[in-house]
């Protein structure tokens, strides 16, 4: 109950300010441009372009999304009545993570009527790419989410922890580079490390288990951690 009663707060907080409605109108302008653009210029039913070109976009507004969540309770000293209320800060993180998790879910939903317009005019449309990307997007989703709930844990600035959030999440990114620059060992290692080279493989048509269980794996990596700066912060 704590924990869903933080989610309403935040879900209020979302919706009763400006910034989720610009964020959806910013995200679904551009993707329905690109959607558009791309279906024009290939004139083939296929929404691989989209869902890379959503991810990306994506990744430009998580930090948006993310970056007051706790350092807005740190600039107005209200994360002080938080850890000293009953509620645990394990509760306070997920609570935190769920409500900006569902804003994403909800931007996700409203690009489904882009299969839906392709499905219109390509009735043979192969479905199995679309259903493994949509997957690999929501799982892509919470991993910027738990990250970008990390730096807002760790500053009380929102655009520090907004810039905090958008290099870390862009190395993450584009670590898997290194494998054209290290042709060895360590460049693989680290390309197994990017959120692109795992990301990529869904839109190929691919849930693969492994992929699966490393966005879960950061995910929780980055929550366990933001947990433990409120935790650290209670004890000081």
């Amino acid at each position: 109950m704590k924990i869903l009663a933080i989610l309403r707060k935040e879900l209020q907080t979302y919706f009763y300010s400006p910034a989720a409605y610009i964020v959806f109108a910013s995200f679904l302008l551009v993707v329905g441009y690109l959607f558009w653009v791309v279906l024009i210029a290939s004139k083939v039913a296929n929404l691989e372009p989209l869902l890379y070109n959503a991810a990306f976009i994506l990744l430009l507004a998580s930090p948006v999304l993310t970056m007051r969540l706790i350092s807005e309770e740190r600039r107005t000293n209200t994360i002080e009545l938080l850890l000293t209320s009953p509620i645990s800060p394990v509760e306070i993180v997920i609570g935190k993570f769920l409500a900006c998790f569902l804003l994403y879910l909800i931007l996700i939903v409203l690009t489904f009527q882009y299969p839906a317009i392709l499905h219109t005019y390509a009735q043979n449309l192969d479905w199995g790419p679309i259903i493994s990307g949509y997957i690999g997007l929501i799982l892509l989703g919470a991993a910027y989410i738990a990250f970008g709930l990390f730096a807002s844990s760790v500053t009380e600035n929102q655009v520090i922890s907004a810039m905090l959030t958008f290099g870390g999440l862009l190395l993450f990114w584009i670590v898997g580079w290194t494998k054209n620059v290290l042709d060895n060992v360590y460049g693989d290692a680290l390309s197994r490390l990017s959120l692109l080279e795992r990301y990529s493989e869904f839109l190929k048509g691919m849930v693969d288990s492994g992929n699966v269980v490393f966005f879960l794996i950061f995910t929780i990596t980055w929550l366990f951690v933001a947990t433990r700066v409120l935790e650290s912060d209670r004890w000081r």
